[in-house]
């Protein structure tokens, strides 16, 4: 397993793209975004359908978390 300096979690989180649990990537807002949606973020053009996909689901890291 590769180390990351950007973000290795051993007990592995759920990515708030593609929702399924990986091992490696980052936190952004107190959320996880592993690096296989990263890279493809990066990699998309804004005129892709996927922006929009990414868009929204990045939106989810603006709502507020309320622990009661």
């Amino acid at each position: 397993m590769r180390t990351s300096a950007i973000g290795q979690n051993k007990r592995g989180n759920v990515c708030i793209v593609c929702e399924q649990e990986k091992e490696e990537g980052i936190f952004l807002f107190g959320h996880f975004l592993c690096l296989d949606c990263h890279r493809a973020m990066v990699q998309t053009n804004t005129d892709d359908p996927n922006y929009a996909f990414y868009v929204r689901q990045l939106r989810k890291m603006m709502t507020s978390k309320i622990y009661s």
